[in-house]
Formats: structure tokens, sequence, C-alpha cells
């Protein structure tokens, strides 16, 4: 993998003072249809810190060839004012296969509790090097018709941008079951970096849907505001799907659509992304045990072990410690009835060691008991009726604030 940092001295002689104020975990979206090629893409990128310069992150991580970027641009103002961003000091570049970009700083004012507005043109390339690598929980993304708009107001959107979707029947059926998202998929853009006046650093939320669902993520966010000042922040690596241990085994790296494994692309979603990561929440290991048995694709001969899952975690701690990061585990919340019945019991019996595992773990800045409070309090197995969404197994918004509560945003700078 490469792993591309700009030159640009406004960027790397102030580095401790630069904060990652929103990012996201990329999945590879190869069997999905949408096609960026010859067309603008625009994206509304939420704020949480005040500062004068920004940078971006481009990330190809699911291909294994590189992306052609011809033009991007970013703005305070949804319509006009776009400056050109560069890559030591070139308006176009490449993002090298399994790589991501750090671009040159750009002076821009920005304030926590704002947005600001990124485009990005994707010229004419081979099918084999189209944009793969995103995520569906984008808001306010809009594309054009064909044509570079980076620079040229207004934009002019348009639905045409589709390709016929690959028939894989579980991605057929993971796609129509997000239909919205086919004109929501955040490509390319990754991170957005701002130069603060303080220095502070970068909290990072690793975890599965239960975490990129945002729920817990953003009133934790609003706590970090408050008692952390504005040179701190929080942001979302969830990957709705994933497991600690393993993704698809018989899919392609760029068809990766509940990322890869835990263990594989922690150091790249929360180091090698982020700025300054001070802590990282790790919300893990779920679908690990839920998913084996369920569907063809994940065999039962998939489920892991009680000394596996360990193992996984304590992987995960050892890099993070390498990268001078706290570390905070979650328990394993109650999933029996989300999804057709096999080996529950065996399921269940490992999901109570590896809670009780985290309870007792030493090696760590802090746990949250996510289990604890989620669970029916007549039924530990089964989730609280009355704290989730209806699905037995991810929380309502309402719980989301409630699992925020259990978090004490001070200890993650102490």
């Amino acid at each position: 993998m490469t792993l591309m940092t700009s030159q640009d001295p406004q960027f790397s002689k102030v580095r401790e003072n630069w904060v990652t104020t929103w990012s996201q975990a990329q999945k590879g979206i190869g069997f999905f249809p949408v096609n960026d090629n010859d067309h603008t893409v625009a994206y509304e990128i939420p704020i949480q810190n005040t500062g004068d310069r920004v940078a971006l992150t481009l990330g190809n991580y699911y291909s294994e060839v590189s992306l052609a970027l011809a033009s991007v641009s970013v703005s305070l103002d949804k319509d006009s004012g776009f400056k050109p961003v560069t890559v030591n000091g070139s308006e176009s570049f490449s993002v090298d296969a399994c790589g991501l970009v750090k671009t040159d700083s750009i002076a821009m004012l920005v304030t926590s509790g704002t947005a600001i507005y990124v485009r990005i043109y994707y010229p004419d390339q081979p099918q084999v090097n189209r944009a793969i690598s995103g995520n569906t929980f984008a808001t306010h993304a809009e594309r054009s018709i064909k044509g570079d708009f980076t620079k040229t107001t207004p934009l002019i959107c348009d639905d045409v941008f589709s390709d016929t979707m690959i028939d894989d029947p579980y991605a057929v059926k993971y796609g129509e079951s997000l239909i919205e998202s086919k004109t929501r998929f955040t490509l390319t853009l990754q991170g957005v970096d701002v130069h603060t006046k303080t220095a502070g650093g970068t909290i990072v939320a690793f975890g599965d849907s239960i975490t990129e669902q945002g729920h817990w993520v953003r009133p934790t966010q609003e706590k970090v505001a408050e008692k952390l000042g504005a040179g701190y922040s929080l942001v979302n690596a969830g990957i709705s799907g994933n497991r600690l241990l393993r993704g698809f085994t018989n899919l392609p790296r760029r068809t990766q659509f509940f990322g890869l494994a835990g263990i594989e692309r922690f150091a790249h979603d929360v180091f090698e992304v982020n700025e300054q990561v001070i802590s990282v929440v790790i919300a893990l290991g779920v679908n690990d045990l839920h998913q084996p048995g369920t569907e063809a694709q994940f065999p039962i001969d998939e489920l892991p072990t009680f000394d596996e899952l360990v193992a996984g975690y304590q992987h995960l701690i050892k890099v993070a410690r390498e990268h001078g990061s706290r570390v905070f585990l979650a328990t394993l919340s109650p999933f029996i009835g989300y999804t057709v019945a096999v080996k529950n019991e065996e399921k269940e019996a490992i999901r109570k060691q590896i809670n009780d595992w985290i309870r007792h773990n030493r090696e760590v800045a802090g746990i949250y008991d996510f289990d604890a409070l989620l669970s029916d309090p007549t039924d530990c197995t089964t989730a609280n009726p009355l704290y989730g969404s209806g699905d037995k197994l991810h929380p309502s918004p309402e719980v989301g604030l409630a699992m925020s509560h259990l978090i004490d945003v001070t200890a993650f700078k102490a």
C-alpha cells in the first residue's frame, strides 16, 4: 500500500496542530452501479473544529489500480467561491492502488458547526479504474451531468451515472435494500483535516453498523466539543457488516462491501487516514458471531473461537499502542432474533466469554458496557425491546444517547 503525504510546508511544519474534523472508513463498492467517470460529484461535509486551513484525504483503498482525479475544489459556499485543491502543487493527480493522498493545505477560515463543500471531477478512464472505494452513509451528495463543474457554478445535476449491477445475488439483495444510497455514495473523499489554533487530537470510533449509524457517535461528538475544546474531534470509522477477523472469503478486494477484516483495516482506517489520533474506541465483534451460518457467504465454519477473537482484539491494542494511542473497548451487545438461528447457544456462550474478558481487561484505558445497557433484563441473551430500533440488534437514536452517557470524554486525553 502506498501512503502519499503532501509536502506542503504549511501542512507538515505545524502538523501537531492538525486534527481530522470528518472522516469515514471506506469499503469496496465494485458490485454497485455508481460510475462517476466524466461527472462532477459534490459533497457537503460537516465541520467539528474552528481553524484557518483545511486539507483533504482522498482514498482508493479498495482498488488494485490507480484512480485519476482531474480536478478537486473546495468552498465555504455550496454554489460559489470554489478554490482548487492541489497535491504537491498539481491540480490533477492520481491516487495509487490501495492508497490515499493527503492534499496540500488550503487557506480557509472554517468554524465548528458549519460545513464545507467539496467537488471532485473524474475524467473518463477505463472501467477498471473507476472509483469504487467509498461508503453509503453520505449526506447531501450530488452528481452532475457530464462535465467538469469543480470551478463552474451552478452544479447542474443529473441521475445518469449508473452501470448495470453485477448479478451477484447477495450484492443485488444488499443494493436493493439500500436503493436510496445509489445517489449518496461517498466515493474517494475519505477525510477532512483542519489546522486549529491550539493543539489537540482526534478520537476514532472503530466498529460496525452500530457505530456507523452514528447514534452513539453523534452525541459523543457534542460532548467532545463541549468538554475537550476546539482542538479535539471524534470521527466515525464504522462499517456496516464489518467483522473483526474476516472479510468476505470469496470476494475480491474491490467488492468487499462489508469492508476488510478489522484486523486488516485498523491501521489504515484509524492511523493513516486521521491526524493526531490520541484515542480509539473499539466496538467490533458482533458480526463475527452472528453472521456465520446465516447466509451462503458466511459458512458456519467461520465462527471464531474465544481465543481467536481475543487474539484479534490484542492485535488492535498492540497496533494502537505502537501509534501512541489510548484504547477503549466496548462489550458486544445481544443479537439473538436479528437473523436466522444457527448455533445460537454456542454463539451466545462465546459472546458471554468475550464480554467477561472485556470487562476485566486491564490493558486498555477503559471499557464501555454497551451489553449491560442494551440487554433485556429478563433475558440477557436478547436486546431490550424498549431500547432498540425494532430489529433486535441496532439501537435507536434515543438509545444511542444513553450509550453516549456511558462515555467520559475527558478520559480520551488523560
